[in-house]
């Protein structure tokens, strides 16, 4: 069945987009009467019948489904790649996989400044789709470290924060040995240069457990990757 993304639901009627509408209409070639099914990106899903395949706004007869919600949840706090499309692979292989928000930072190491939210936010509605989820990512502005550090600590006693490093001086343990199934993850990355030894120091005093992910030095992008799948195997 054929799966949409819409957030205009109300009662028993759902309307989609335009890009939405035409790629029912135009690509898909579906008429009045079809099935087809919605996710609404709150972890919501629906099977629709449709009531009128327009180009541009096509409605939908819906019926929400019983969706069951996972028990615990990932933010990645991560700086961003120069190379974009490393950045932007990031984004959809961990959407597929499951992830509740994304923060990107910039770090003393970053070299990425600059990133277009609409181009992201089609990415990551695009991986949802794909890989059948309900739940769209909340995906943050680019934030300096240190505003995103001092928004971030003292927070809930429900979520345990980590931020990994590579510094074998610094003392850290396996991320995978510590965390507690069930619980919120927040998890901070750095940049290709590691973040410095004093966001470490920053990070740690606010409240955040240095981590490793493994023995192998990763790539920006394959680190928050791992982190993310790390805390799907410790609930799987």
């Amino acid at each position: 069945m054929s799966l949409f993304y819409s957030t205009q639901i109300s009662n028993q009627e759902i309307l989609l987009d335009a890009e939405e509408s035409r790629h029912l209409s135009k690509v898909l070639r579906l008429t009045d009467g079809d099935t087809v099914k919605v996710v609404d990106g709150k972890g919501n899903s629906y099977d629709c019948v449709i009531l009128e395949a327009h180009k541009k706004n096509a409605k939908l007869l819906a019926k929400k489904q019983d969706h069951q919600h996972e028990n615990f949840g990932i933010q990645i706090a991560a700086a961003p790649t120069k190379n974009l499309n490393r950045w932007e692979w990031f984004l959809e292989k961990s959407t597929e996989i499951g992830i509740d928000r994304i923060s990107p930072i910039q770090s003393f190491h970053s070299e990425r400044k600059v990133l277009k939210k609409e181009r992201q936010e089609k990415i990551l509605i695009s991986a949802m789709k794909q890989s059948q989820k309900a739940t769209l990512p909340q995906l943050d502005e680019l934030q300096p470290f240190n505003a995103w550090l001092k928004a971030h600590t003292n927070k809930s006693n429900e979520v345990e924060k980590y931020i990994a490093h590579c510094y074998d001086e610094l003392p850290k343990m396996k991320l995978s040995s510590i965390h507690p199934r069930g619980k919120k993850a927040l998890i901070l990355i750095g940049p290709e240069g590691d973040f410095s030894k004093e966001e470490v120091k920053l990070a740690t005093a606010a409240g955040f457990k240095p981590v490793s992910l493994g023995k192998a030095r990763l790539r920006t992008e394959t680190a928050a990757l791992v982190a993310c799948h790390t805390i799907h195997l410790i609930n799987a």
